[in-house]
């Protein structure tokens, strides 16, 4: 009977240890997935509200003060779910990914860009230089979007607006008071200090002035904001590149000449390499008349 009982004990112990270690290591197979959370413009987004998710794991993540994030899940398919809205600030972005995870395997997605995806019906409008097209699906997105019709979206919308009558419609007066209220929707809504910019830069002034003063608030802010910015897709091709050589120019015009010349120096190399045509010109013009 001793034998026996030493056998069942030895059996007992044997089953626990499976049930609390899992049976075969399978239970402790896992995977992980990485990247960094950004708008669909490239700004980082750090924001505590934003939720980034693994479906059907219950793994939750925020990003981190560098938008970075992380996760673990066993092996599998997986639908990778960032989202970020504020119903006072008016606006909800999102996006997915299907991602495969093997075990042991740390997958880094690299930037996971969210971004209103309602709105690309105008931004299609738009890149084929349909403006007023684009500003009537603006505009119908924006009204169902004040009477509870649609989602959340006023900084988005506000923002598409500011382009399509500022680059589109030759309108920066309306242009400036769009990207605005962006802004005044979501501080962290680079696009609209790139195009608050631009369409400050076209007004004039009663007395006949500029407003290069605002115009280059603007463009620091949009520089300043953490991320590498691109217009591409939605509109018109605009890098980081191209806001610092359109800075320098800036600078320039509002007599700010030594700031001007110092930053035309400090990209020229980069901008003959993978600048654009209007990047390039600026920053000649700049050198040539900062001498």
């Amino acid at each position: 009977m001793g034998a026996i009982r030493s056998t069942l004990n030895t059996l007992t112990a044997v089953i626990v240890l499976s049930l609390i270690v899992g049976c075969g290591g399978g239970g402790s197979a896992v995977a992980t997935v990485k990247g960094v959370l950004t708008d669909g413009f490239g700004a980082i987004i750090n924001l505590q509200t934003a939720v980034i998710t693994l479906d059907g794991t219950g793994q939750v993540a925020h990003p981190g003060p560098d938008g970075s994030f992380q996760l673990t899940a066993p092996p599998g398919q997986y639908v990778l779910r960032a989202s970020l809205s504020s119903e006072a600030a008016g606006f909800q972005l999102g996006t997915f990914k299907n991602i495969a995870l093997v075990e042991g395997q740390i997958a880094d997605v690299g930037n996971l860009p969210i971004s209103n995806s309602s709105l690309e019906g105008g931004w299609t409008s738009y890149r084929q230089g349909k403006f007023l097209n684009a500003e009537t699906s603006f505009n119908a997105y924006l009204d169902d979007v004040r009477s509870g019709q649609a989602v959340l979206g006023q900084s988005s919308v506000y923002d598409a607006l500011g382009w399509t009558h500022g680059r589109g419609l030759n309108m920066p007066v309306q242009a400036s008071i769009d990207f605005s209220d962006a802004i005044s929707g979501w501080g962290g809504n680079l696009d609209a200090f790139v195009g608050l910019s631009g369409s400050e830069l076209a007004m004039m002034k009663s007395d006949g002035s500029f407003h290069f003063n605002s115009a280059v608030s603007a463009i620091n802010s949009a520089i300043d904001i953490p991320g590498d910015y691109s217009s591409t897709p939605a509109h018109d091709g605009i890098t980081e590149l191209d806001l610092k050589a359109y800075r320098a120019f800036l600078n320039m015009l509002n007599g700010n000449v030594s700031g001007a010349r110092d930053e035309a120096l400090a990209i020229k190399e980069q901008v003959t390499v993978s600048g654009s045509p209007g990047s390039s010109n600026a920053i000649e013009v700049v050198l040539a008349f900062t001498e």
